[in-house]
C-alpha cells in the first residue's frame, strides 16, 4: 500500500478548447513532469478529469469525488496546472486552500503559478495570488458576457446562432436556412389538418398512419422510426412563426424578429387561419357539472408517475375513474405496438406491492406480521448526532487555540467521526424501516378511491 497519495486534477471548459495549451493532454504531461520531479518514495498517483465544466462553481463530478477522498483522509497532495483549473471563484477556491486542505493535512500545488502550500503555511501566497484568483474569476465572467453579446449581435444581423436547424429546414454550405422538402411536407400536413379543425390527437394519428418521422427521428436519421408524435411537439410547430419566413432568436427582452428572412413553408393566410382555429374556445359542458374527471381527476396517488411501461419505457398514467387503471398512453395511436391499450388495475398493483413490502418488512424486522413491528424512536439518535457535532466543534476550537497538538486532534476526531457514522447508520436504518411499514400499512388500508 502506498504511503503517499498524489491527486492530479485536470479541468477543461468549453471555452478553453480554443487554446492548445489548455488541452487535457498538455495538462497531464505538465503535471506528470512536475510530480516526477518531487521524487516522493512509495507514492500513488490518482487522476481526476472534468471535461467541459465551468470553474465558477464546484458542481463538477470529478472535483466532488476528489474532495470526498480528502474528507476521508485518503489524499495527501493535490496538483493542478494553475489556480483557474481548480476553480475561478476566489472565495470558494480560497476556502478550500486556506481552510479545508490544511485541516486535513493536504498539500496543494499549482505548477504554473509556482505555488506550493508547504511553502506558505496553508495560505494562498498573499496579495499576488489573491489578485490572480480575482483575475481568473473576472475573465470567466467577462468572457461569458462577451459570448452572449456576440450571439445577440449575430442574431440582429440574421445569422443563425444555433447549431441545429428548425424542423422543416436545413443549412446549406453558407449556413443559410433552406427548405428541407421531406420534413416540410410533414409541416404542411400538420397545418392543413389543423385548419380542418382536427384535434392534436387526430393529427398525431394521421402522422403515424402516414409514417412521418418525428423531428428527433428525422434529425438523427433513425432507421426504423416509431413515428409516434407527442401533442406538445405538434402544438409547438403550429405556433412557430418561423414557418412563415420570420427569423426568431433570443428570449423576452432580447428577442429578435426579422420578417422575410428565409423561404416560407406556410403562407401567412394559412398561418392566421390556424391561429384562429387554435384560439377557438371549446363548447362548455352544461351537463355533468360534477362528472367523473371533476370527482377523481385531482386526487394524487403515491404511485402516480412511478409506473413505467416495460415495452416503451414511458410513464403509465392512471385513469380518472372510480376504479382507476394504469394505461400506456404513449402508444395509444399505434395499433400495432406491443403495449397498445396495455393497462393494469390500480387495485391489483397495490395488492402486489403490499405483498412484496410485507415480505421485506418481515425479513428486516424479524416479525411474523407487519403490524407486530415496533418503530424505534429516532429522537435519541438525533440527540446523539447533535452531541457529536458539538463535540467536534469544541475539539476544533481547542486545536486552533493550541490546547492540543495535531496528533491528539487527529486521534480524537477519528474517534468522533466513527461514532458519528455509526449513529447516522442507525438513523438511516430506522428511517427506512419506518417508511416501509408506513407505506405498507397505507397501501393496505387505503382504497383506490382515496389514493387516486
Amino acid at each position: 500500500m502506498a504511503d503517499y497519495v498524489v491527486a492530479k486534477y485536470i479541468r477543461l471548459s468549453m471555452d478553453d478548447t480554443q487554446s492548445a495549451s489548455m488541452s487535457i493532454e498538455n495538462q497531464r504531461l505538465l503535471l506528470d513532469k512536475h510530480i516526477a520531479g518531487l521524487e516522493i518514495p512509495n507514492s500513488e498517483i490518482l487522476e481526476f478529469v472534468d471535461n467541459g465544466y465551468t470553474g465558477l462553481n464546484f458542481e463538477r463530478p470529478a472535483v466532488q469525488e476528489l474532495l470526498e477522498l480528502v474528507r476521508e483522509g485518503r489524499v495527501n497532495c493535490i496538483a493542478v496546472k494553475d489556480f483557474s483549473r481548480f476553480g475561478r471563484n476566489a472565495i470558494e477556491a480560497g476556502y478550500f486552500i486556506e481552510r479545508v486542505f490544511p485541516l486535513y493535512r493536504v498539500r496543494f500545488i499549482s505548477v504554473s503559478d509556482d505555488f506550493d502550500s508547504d511553502e506558505h503555511e496553508g495560505g494562498t501566497g498573499g496579495m499576488e495570488m489573491a489578485f490572480k484568483f480575482l483575475a481568473h474569476e473576472q475573465y470567466s465572467r467577462d468572457l461569458s458576457q462577451k459570448i452572449k453579446s456576440a450571439k445577440h449581435e449575430k442574431a440582429k444581423r440574421g445569422e443563425l446562432v444555433r447549431k441545429d436547424c428548425l424542423f422543416g429546414y436545413k443549412l446549406n454550405e453558407a449556413r443559410l436556412m433552406v427548405v428541407d422538402e421531406p420534413a416540410a411536407e410533414t409541416v404542411r400536413l400538420i397545418f392543413a389538418l389543423k385548419r380542418g379543425k382536427n384535434s392534436l390527437a387526430q393529427i398525431a394519428t394521421r402522422l403515424y398512419e402516414q409514417k412521418c418521422p418525428t423531428p428527433y427521428e428525422h434529425k438523427k436519421k433513425t432507421a426504423n422510426p416509431s413515428c409516434i408524435w407527442g401533442s406538445s411537439v405538434i402544438r409547438h410547430i403550429l405556433n412557430d412563426e418561423q414557418y412563415i419566413g420570420t427569423y426568431i432568436a433570443g428570449r423576452k427582452q432580447d428577442l429578435v424578429k426579422i420578417p422575410d428572412h428565409h423561404p416560407a413553408i406556410i403562407a401567412q393566410t394559412l398561418f392566421d387561419e390556424v391561429q384562429a382555429v387554435i384560439g377557438m374556445k371549446a363548447t362548455p359542458r352544461r351537463k355533468r357539472k360534477v362528472g367523473t374527471h371533476d370527482r377523481y381527476g385531482n386526487i394524487q396517488g403515491v404511485l402516480k408517475g412511478k409506473v413505467i411501461c416495460a415495452c416503451c419505457n414511458h410513464v403509465m398514467r392512471p385513469s380518472c375513474t372510480k376504479s382507476p387503471r394504469f394505461a400506456c398512453h404513449f402508444t395509444r395511436i399505434a395499433a400495432d405496438a406491443e403495449c397498445h391499450r396495455l393497462s393494469i388495475s390500480a387495485r391489483e398493483l397495490e395488492a402486489m406491492l403490499f405483498e412484496i413490502m410485507s415480505k421485506q418488512a418481515q425479513i428486516i424486522l424479524g416479525a411474523d406480521n407487519v403490524n407486530e413491528a415496533v418503530i424505534e424512536p429516532q429522537s435519541d439518535y438525533a440527540r446523539q448526532i447533535e452531541r457529536i457535532a458539538g463535540d467536534r466543534l469544541k475539539l476544533y476550537e481547542r486545536f486552533v487555540l493550541g490546547e492540543i497538538n495535531a496528533d491528539e486532534y487527529k486521534t480524537a476526531k477519528a474517534h468522533l467521526d466513527d461514532e458519528f457514522s455509526a449513529w447516522r447508520r442507525f438513523t438511516a436504518r430506522s428511517r427506512r424501516r419506518s417508511l416501509r411499514i408506513e407505506s405498507a400499512r397505507g397501501l393496505r388500508s387505503k382504497s383506490p378511491q382515496r389514493i387516486y
